[in-house]
């Protein structure tokens, strides 16, 4: 029963830190981007930041 609970808690652990690499990732992304930047990209990266912030909030 302990070790399930341990490998539960390293599992959160790890899936909040992949969240927080993809977050990081997508805020940069989308502040590099130059105010020439198609709308198209523009809006995937939008896309992508608020996908990885609704992650980050769900492994909290």
């Amino acid at each position: 029963m302990m070790r399930l609970m341990m490998n539960t808690m390293h599992m959160h652990q790890d899936l909040r830190e992949a969240a927080e690499r993809e977050y990081s990732a997508a805020q940069a992304e989308l502040s590099s981007l130059a105010a020439d930047a198609s709308p198209s990209r523009l809006e995937r990266a939008l896309e992508r930041f608020e996908a990885a912030r609704d992650a980050l909030a769900l492994a909290a």
